[in-house]
């Protein structure tokens, strides 16, 4: 869901894209990733256990989530476009107490003109991409913890879109413009939605497109190091996280 878009700069410092409130500690936090078996996913799943986070990890496929080799109980084969699937997940998360973060990480891409693409993917990139979100938010919210998180990943191409991926596009669009709504109703919580909207990453999602073939993008970023500036945007109380977060230089 991160292969978005290739040459758009970011060159501003982290400062001027990140806004701050309180801290947040990983360890010992109460966390559900979905999408956890995906390029990123698996990351976050990782990188929250090695700083001491409680994860739930759900995904699809259950050989994949058998290989993120969490202990019993805490993984949950689910398809999380299914009714019920993300009050399902939710509630698996949250029978070990309040949610302190929820990590979205599912995501389709697709490619192809306005003039080619077909209804069906139309469909599967709104449903994937924009009604899955909603869903685990609003399963999610009346299970968070005061001072907790939920992150979304709409990706830089929410904030241009590109020619051969516009029904994408305007799906990652969608997703940010749902949670900047969102994230008003769900300050009144004291639970932070945070969209992160990270340049193409090596994820590998591209090469795994539902219809269309994906242009040769230039080299992207590498998931771990992605993954990593999520997470300590989240430690930190960041608000939003622009494509420029993620420059090289910054």
């Amino acid at each position: 869901m991160n292969e978005s878009s290739v040459d758009i700069a970011a060159t501003a410092p982290v400062r001027k894209h990140v806004s701050m409130t309180s801290s947040f500690a990983l360890a010992g936090a109460n966390v559900l990733v979905a999408g956890a078996t995906g390029g990123l996913g698996s990351r976050f799943v990782s990188q929250l256990v090695a700083a001491g986070a409680h994860v739930t990890a759900v995904g699809r496929d259950h050989g994949r989530l058998e290989a993120l080799d969490l202990p019993a109980g805490h993984t949950l084969a689910l398809d999380l476009r299914l009714p019920n699937a993300c009050v399902a997940a939710v509630d698996a998360a949250a029978g070990r107490g309040p949610l302190d973060l929820v990590v979205n990480a599912t995501g389709v891409v697709a490619f192809g003109t306005v003039a080619d693409v077909t209804i069906d993917t139309m469909e599967e990139l709104f449903l994937t991409n924009v009604f899955v979100p909603i869903m685990l938010s609003q399963s999610a919210l009346p299970h968070m913890a005061p001072g907790s998180a939920i992150v979304n990943i709409s990706g830089v191409i929410a904030e241009q879109n590109l020619p051969g991926m516009a029904t994408y596009g305007a799906s990652k669009a969608a997703l940010r413009s749902f949670q900047e709504g969102f994230a008003r109703e769900a300050r009144r919580q004291k639970v932070r939605v945070l969209d992160t909207r990270p340049p193409h990453t090596e994820t590998g999602l591209a090469s795994r497109a539902i219809e269309g073939t994906a242009p040769n993008f230039a080299q992207g970023l590498d998931p771990d190091t992605v993954v990593s500036i999520i997470l300590q945007a989240v430690t930190d109380g960041a608000k939003d996280l622009g494509s420029a977060a993620f420059a090289s230089d910054r």
